[in-house]
């Protein structure tokens, strides 16, 4: 999946700085602080104090095994913690629900955590600890994406001739799916619209793909800006099968162009996009782009919302 180029020391010593903390929340430990619970006992027990759960369920939840989660859940079940009861969805599948018992370890395990971690936020700033909830909500997610991208086999490679209908398919069918198809002025109607690979052949512009399987499911393309100089690039024609949204696709193909726009020299991206689409702004912003004036000469007239990111 790797499309990042970062020093191999760098790497290791992030992987260092996980394992240590991997280390310090005690997962490597037998018994969970004093609970008496593994790691995994203890996370079953938490997901399932919020509703029952079957196997299925709890293996995707905890990036488990399915095995592994059947053999612990046996081992609570005995314990007496949990109980098993028939599924009202699926007559054949079973649930596991907390039993009276269950809930009190339950206290006793959410106790012994809420503590470990205050003891660490107390050591910190409130804005330390700010900074300590955003990067941990930003990690994890970034995690479960390319998780999830790794297990549909998702990769990005630049265009070539036979992607052409398959990334106009995309287009067109992004535009129809948010109801914009009938405007005027916009990438849909671009005359190169069609033969892609071609359009981006030029020196400093590239189109890549996402792929899926080795089915074209999005892409994004990074050319000189028109009418600007030549430090001024812009970012093009960011589209996505709608099937695999909220798989972090669209933040990794904006984060290889940004990289690939460095690359070839660029000092600024700039971008263009509609009211329509304004849901796409938050992601641009968490990449660094801000509003601006119109720049250049893109020939997409109806496009209201202009931003600018400074290449580092």
């Amino acid at each position: 999946m790797s499309t990042v180029t970062l020093p191999c020391d760098e790497v290791r010593g992030f992987r260092t700085l996980l394992r240590e903390m991997v280390r310090e929340l005690g997962m490597l430990n037998r018994t969970l602080h004093n609970t008496g619970l593994s790691p995994l006992q203890s996370h079953i027990l938490i997901e399932l104090g919020q509703r029952p759960l079957g196997v299925t369920e709890l293996a995707r939840l905890l990036c488990a095994e399915k095995s592994s989660i059947s053999r612990t859940l046996r081992s609570l079940t005995d314990n007496g913690l949990l109980a098993r009861q028939e599924d009202d969805r699926d007559r054949r599948a079973s649930v596991f629900l907390l039993t009276e018992k269950g809930q009190h370890v339950l206290q006793d395990v959410h106790l012994h955590a809420d503590q470990h971690i205050l003891n660490a936020l107390a050591l910190s700033s409130e804005s330390e600890q700010r900074a300590m909830v955003s990067t941990a909500k930003t990690l994890t997610a970034a995690l479960r994406s390319a998780r999830r991208q790794e297990d549909a086999r998702i990769a990005l490679r630049p265009i070539q001739p036979k992607d052409d209908p398959a990334i106009q398919r995309v287009i067109v069918r992004s535009f129809e799916e948010n109801g914009i198809a009938h405007l005027e002025g916009v990438s849909l109607h671009d005359p190169a619209l069609g033969h892609l690979s071609h359009a981006y052949s030029l020196p400093r512009a590239r189109y890549w793909v996402a792929t899926q399987g080795g089915r074209v499911i999005g892409g994004v393309g990074i050319a000189p800006l028109a009418g600007a100089d030549d430090q001024h690039c812009e970012m093009q024609k960011l589209y996505l099968d709608s099937q695999f949204s909220g798989m972090g696709i669209g933040r990794r193909l904006i984060a290889h162009a940004l990289r690939e726009a460095r690359a070839f020299g660029y000092r600024y991206c700039y971008l263009e996009t509609l009211n329509e689409l304004s849901s796409a702004v938050g992601l641009y912003r968490t990449f660094g782009f801000e509003y601006c004036a119109r720049l250049g000469h893109t020939g997409h007239g109806s496009c209201d919302i202009c931003m600018l990111k400074v290449l580092e």
